[in-house]
């Protein structure tokens, strides 16, 4: 087979937007595409698995490819609160002068169109994964027995990722003791373009579709109320999460079929465990969904490796000092969010009263500070600086 520069091992929305990150900059590049399990679209027509998506991400996301733009749906408001709590937190896209808060978008909507652009190149993928890595000779060899060198690897295939594994890296993975159940809903009320979460029960985030009284569900709970909702009929959970929700989207009266997963922070030992080989995406981290940053950042990873190659497209070599940087401050951002999150998790979860007083002065002081909320919001929009990719 025929040497290139770069080979991508992942066929996912951050892989083959890689891949054509290295089309746009003119390497020679090789995806590698395992075939992917039929796509979770549920009774009511939509994908199970959403994403929220940054205005940054979708800026970058739809500067990648020529065709029409997948579908999504504009967040304008979000508001958060807490059962029994007595104050709220609102964030809205005027506070920053913004058209969006960010973009709620089915999964597979977007890995498709992603995926139509880099089959334009049907040379340059292959449907195989890697079973070798030579790094002394830096050549893969893959499931077909054929064999491919190159001067980069990219390993983006997940946070089960194999190739990770063979490249010798170890992945330090905390249970979090909870469950993220997925799903999507009808309500009585429409939807504004506004997405709810509260605290109490689990985590319950009700995000915006583009049908005007749907919404995708991400409900995080612990171990011992996922057992007892798994139990409920579709009935008795629509109930359950009609009183979960205070009822602020009115009643919840349509569910479609209910998906679950366990939630872990997962995170490489390192992310250059050779000069020549890079893990990106959730291959390289994960984190509670309560914020919805997890493919923002995996998105930044891209953005970080554009960055450095574009600087060395004039050069006959990948700069491993460059990428040494980037892999020491991708870890660096990546322990940074996940700290964050265990620490809202943790703090939303305090029970006794003083725990709660606390709290929600706290929560009253923050929604009185305008500069520094403005601040966070920037920063989850993907404008602030512990966002920048270079």
């Amino acid at each position: 087979m025929a040497d290139v520069d770069i080979v991508i091992s992942g066929g996912g929305a951050i892989g083959t937007a890689m891949a054509l990150v290295c089309e746009r900059l003119r390497y020679r590049w090789l995806l590698l595409d395992q075939p992917v399990k039929q796509h979770s679209i549920g009774r009511l027509g939509f994908d199970l698995r959403t994403l929220a998506l940054s205005p940054q991400s979708i800026a970058w996301l739809d500067g990648l490819h020529d065709n029409e733009n997948f579908p999504r749906q504009r967040v304008d408001r979000m508001h958060i609160w807490e059962q029994l709590g007595t104050s709220s937190i609102d964030f809205l896209r005027e506070e920053v002068g913004s058209d969006s808060l960010a973009w709620i978008a089915e999964h597979s909507k977007v890995v498709t169109t992603l995926q139509k652009q880099c089959e334009t190149h049907v040379g340059s993928i292959e449907a195989e994964a890697i079973k070798k890595i030579d790094s002394a000779q830096r050549y893969l060899t893959l499931t077909n027995d054929k064999t491919v060198s190159c001067k980069l690897l990219l390993i983006a295939e997940g946070a089960n990722s194999a190739t990770r594994r063979l490249a010798g890296t170890r992945w330090v993975s905390q249970n979090l003791g909870q469950r993220a159940i997925v799903t999507v809903i009808e309500t009585e009320h429409t939807h504004n373009n506004t997405a709810w979460q509260r605290f109490g029960s689990g985590i319950l985030a009700f995000l915006p579709l583009t049908s005007p009284r749907t919404y995708a569900v991400v409900w995080s709970v612990s171990n011992r109320m996922f057992e007892e909702l798994k139990s409920f009929d579709d009935n008795q959970f629509k109930e359950r999460m009609t009183l979960a929700s205070d009822r602020i989207c009115g009643a919840v009266i349509d569910v479609d079929q209910r998906l679950s997963f366990p939630l872990n922070h997962g995170l490489a030992h390192t992310f250059l465990p050779k000069p020549w080989i890079f893990i990106l995406g959730d291959a390289a981290h994960t984190i509670h969904p309560l914020a919805g940053q997890g493919m923002n950042l995996g998105i930044e990873d891209v953005r970080g490796l554009e960055s450095v190659l574009r600087a060395c497209t004039n050069t006959q070599t990948i700069s491993p000092s460059q990428l040494h940087t980037l892999a020491q401050r991708r870890r660096a951002k990546a322990i940074i969010m996940q700290q964050l999150m265990s620490l809202f998790d943790s703090t939303w979860r305090w029970k006794n009263p003083l725990s709660h007083w606390f709290r929600n002065f706290g929560v009253r002081i923050f929604s009185r500070a305008p500069a520094i909320k403005r601040q966070i919001i920037r920063e989850a929009m993907g404008f602030g600086p512990m966002t920048k990719v270079n």
